[in-house]
This record gives C-alpha cells, sequence and structure tokens, in this order.
C-alpha cells in the first residue's frame, strides 16, 4: 500500500495494467482482421505495434495463429460443412482461427476456447455466427479428442 492507503499493482507496468484474458482475445481477433484486410502476416500487424505493448496472451494467440495458420484454415474450411472457406465473415475465420489454436495448444479447456469463441462472436459477428462458431468449434474438439462424443456444446 502507499501512504495514502492506495493498493499498488506490484511488477505492473504504470503504463497499462495487464489485460483480462477475454480482453487480450478481443485484441488478438483484432489484430487477425487487421491482417487478413490488409494481406499482410499477423505477425507483421503485431510488430508494427510494438510486441512489447501487447499482452502476453494476446501475443502467443497472434504468434500461435500466424505460425499454423495454413493448418487453422484448413480445419475450418473442413468442418464449416455448408459454407465454402471463401464466402466465410472475416470475423467468424478469425475468432475460430484464434480458438482452434486455444483448442491445440490446450492451456485452457475446451468448453472455455469454445465459450469465449461464441462470445466474441455475438460481439463481433453476424447473428448466425455464434452458433456457426459453436458448430464449428465443437466437431474440431471432438476431432482433436478435447471433447468426448457425447458430450457437445452445439445448440
Amino acid at each position: 500500500m502507499s501512504q495514502n492507503g492506495e493498493r499498488r499493482n506490484r511488477g505492473a507496468s504504470p503504463q497499462r495494467a495487464v489485460m483480462s484474458r477475454r480482453s487480450a482475445r478481443e485484441r488478438a481477433i483484432s489484430i487477425l482482421y487487421e491482417a487478413r484486410i490488409k494481406e499482410i502476416s499477423p505477425s507483421d500487424v503485431l510488430a508494427a505495434e510494438g510486441e512489447g505493448m501487447a499482452d502476453p496472451l494476446t501475443v502467443r494467440i497472434v504468434s500461435g495463429v500466424s505460425s499454423m495458420q495454413a493448418d487453422l484454415d484448413a480445419r475450418i474450411a473442413a468442418h464449416s460443412t455448408s459454407w465454402d472457406f471463401d464466402r466465410l465473415a472475416i470475423t467468424a475465420v478469425c475468432i475460430l482461427e484464434a480458438a482452434i489454436w486455444e483448442l491445440i495448444d490446450g492451456e485452457v479447456s475446451a468448453a472455455v476456447a469454445i465459450d469465449e469463441a461464441v462470445e466474441l462472436a455475438k460481439t463481433f459477428g453476424e447473428p448466425a455466427s455464434a452458433k456457426f462458431v459453436n458448430a464449428v468449434l465443437s466437431r474440431v474438439a471432438r476431432e482433436l479428442g478435447r471433447l468426448g462424443p457425447t458430450e457437445s456444446k452445439e445448440e
């Protein structure tokens, strides 16, 4: 505590507080979206804004997606049963890439990765995006062995 009784966050930069995990995911989606719009690497977008300025989770997600983007996009295409990959909304693709990377990474449970992605789809996507994201991620999670055959996040 400081002299006037305020609590200080030790180790945190006074210029920026550590982001919440949801905020870090939102920022990662924003970077992935910008990269797709500008047709450049997500790592290039991150580097342009200064990796030191981004939250560590944002950097992990963007770097992870960037390093395996072709595989992630192939998984999205394979599990988007009613849509061609090229016709998917860019926001949905970015949300799916980040969430599938989190499923592969394994740091969070499949349920958390899927729920967070669905909430992001509700915030940034079209009305049907949340159900689409949920369905694709449930299929991918089952394929990765992260959801059991009877366990489902699909509505």
